[in-house]
């Protein structure tokens, strides 16, 4: 039996006589990331990500899952890493292809996360959402495989960020309407309560959940407890809070800064901002939480008030968690195939899902914001080359916000409505901000606030449409000392992604294998520049310190 061991950086064959000696024969490739290098903290990521397990335990239960036997299996193949998981393709002698999702040590929240994403991808296929079929799965570690995972067929098709900058203006428009087909469907399913969807099963008995309503091969879904990060983020999973989906808009809205207040409360301490350059806003002094648990207690007196009074806005609406090219398989004539990565998937109330995915939008342009029909401009055939590229990458960024907003409001109105509604985006954020984990950030939900105060009148709603004063007030000088923060966090937040865009990196840091020694080169040739240029010697001394893309302490201690 031939057993290939691939990796991404490397391929290893071993021939062995049984799977009994796979795990002996398989070099630590398996279990380490080998996909990419971070410019900096590079060892906790490398940490988070290492898993070792039963690797012939792993194929058989993959084998047995599909219908073979072990004597089926051609090779193994590291086949992709990614940010929650790693994976691995089983090849079989007459052509089958199965795919094994493990996740590492550091994803969140243990048992729910499998267990969710198993039910969601389940629950969407039997409404006729193309996803890859669930085999088997463990979501708990204690099996012979020593690890959770999620075994599943493999898609045939590759993916859409293959092939996205080779595709015709036409070829990417009838994809976007392909995917509005598909949250269109997901946008209509009945579901009762907010929270993530699971197997009735796989719940603890003494969690309360809510059933979905169905009969035959529904039978057995119910929703319970939010999947998501920001819920399960460090102590937050030991938290002694109410753990449960949510009825109503309201519910969710006050669920969030109740959860994080009482992280705060409980183990908060003043630190360093987790982004190094917004050391400087602060005066390179620890944070204290006591503004954000103010901003927290704040928030929550005005939850209630920022839920759209229209029913249908405040409907529970499941959402694919990252709709982004990659996520999305195509056959060769660029029909979907499959859509996957539903992990930390959630149903939230209409006007919190409400966007458009990343890939598809162009934000922050004030065409797009006002849907003016795209076109290249009058004096297109006089611009150098270079111009008439970025002109058309414009161009193309504005067409398909412009045709995904248009077939939205042809197909599904109550998303378009949504995405239209009054003060949208302050309403989204508010949640957000309040939901988020803080790490050392007292800016962003206060200005927030501070921005509700001020459109108080087209953002507050009420059952019976009479609004009342806004309970929050702060003075002149308070809020020009916030907003002025705030300038200067977005203004450092352009700088570091002008810096990671020079760089190659993502916002972790991460760069592929190819570009590191490049990567780690212009780094420490920007940071010389950077302390040359400096004008004082204070100033030379925090650059040496806080350089943003060294390493650093994330606990923010340090």
């Amino acid at each position: 039996m031939n057993i290939s061991l691939h990796t991404q950086a490397s391929v290893h064959t071993v021939t062995v006589k049984s799977l009994d000696h796979v795990a002996a024969e398989a070099d630590d490739a398996l279990f380490t990331y080998t996909s990419g290098r971070w410019l900096y903290n590079e060892r906790p990521r490398l940490q988070e990500r290492y898993l070792r397990f039963n690797v012939p335990q792993l194929v058989r239960i993959a084998v047995l899952s599909c219908g073979r036997t072990e004597a089926d299996v051609v090779n193994l193949r590291k086949l992709a890493e990614g940010g929650f998981n790693r994976v691995f393709e089983l090849t079989m002698r007459d052509g089958l292809q199965v795919i094994a999702r493990l996740p590492y040590p550091s994803t969140i929240p243990k048992h729910y996360t499998i267990a969710s994403e198993v039910a969601t991808m389940d629950f969407v296929r039997l409404h006729g959402v193309p996803v890859p079929k669930i085999y088997t799965y463990a979501a708990t570690s204690q099996n012979p495989v020593g690890s959770e995972y999620i075994i599943m067929e493999k898609v045939a098709g590759k993916d859409l960020g293959e092939v996205w900058f080779d595709m015709t203006s036409k070829q990417r428009l009838e994809l976007v309407t392909q995917v509005v087909d598909m949250e269109t469907l997901l946008f209509s399913l009945d579901l009762p309560a907010n929270g993530s969807i699971f197997y009735k099963r796989d719940l603890p008995i003494e969690l309360e959940s809510v059933e979905i309503p169905g009969t035959g091969e529904l039978d057995g879904f119910c929703i319970g407890p939010d999947v998501q990060l920001r819920w399960w983020y460090q102590e937050r999973a030991q938290l002694p809070i109410y753990r449960r989906p949510y009825l109503d808009s309201e519910g969710v809205l006050q669920a969030a800064g109740k959860k994080e207040l009482a992280w705060m409360r409980h183990y908060a301490r003043p630190r360093y901002p987790y982004a190094p350059l917004y050391r400087e806003v602060y005066g390179l002094q620890k944070v204290s939480p006591s503004d954000h648990i103010r901003s927290l207690s704040e928030y929550l007196q005005i939850a209630k008030y920022i839920r759209p009074k229209e029913s249908r806005m405040n409907r529970p609406v499941l959402r694919h968690p990252d709709l982004q090219r990659n996520n999305i398989l195509v056959s060769d004539s660029l029909e979907i195939r499959g859509i996957i990565d539903w992990q930390h998937c959630t149903i939230l109330p209409l006007f919190l899902h409400a966007w458009i995915p990343t890939d598809f939008q162009n934000y922050g342009d004030i065409d797009s914001l006002q849907l003016a029909k795209p076109q290249l401009p009058e004096n297109y055939d006089q611009l150098d080359p270079e111009q008439q590229d970025e002109a058309r990458e414009l161009y193309r960024r504005r067409q398909l916000h412009f045709f995904y907003m248009g077939y939205t409001a042809e197909i599904n109105e109550h998303h378009y409505d949504a995405m239209n509604l009054n003060q949208i985006v302050l309403r989204q954020q508010l949640f957000r901000h309040a939901a988020s984990p803080w790490e050392g950030d007292n800016v962003r939900l206060k200005t927030d606030l501070i921005r509700a105060t001020q459109a108080w009148r087209e953002l507050a709603t009420t059952e019976d449409g009479h609004i009342p004063e806004c309970p929050l007030s702060y003075s002149e000088a308070e809020v020009e000392r916030c907003l002025q923060q705030w300038s200067e966090q977005h203004d450092a937040d352009k700088n570091t992604e002008t810096v990671r865009r020079t760089l190659g990196i993502n916002i972790d840091g991460w760069v592929p294998l190819e570009g590191y020694d490049w990567a780690k080169q212009l780094n420490q040739a920007l940071k010389a520049q950077a302390i040359e240029w400096a004008e004082t010697e204070l100033e030379r001394g925090e650059l040496q310190n806080h350089w943003p893309f060294d390493d650093h302490d994330e606990d923010g201690q340090d």
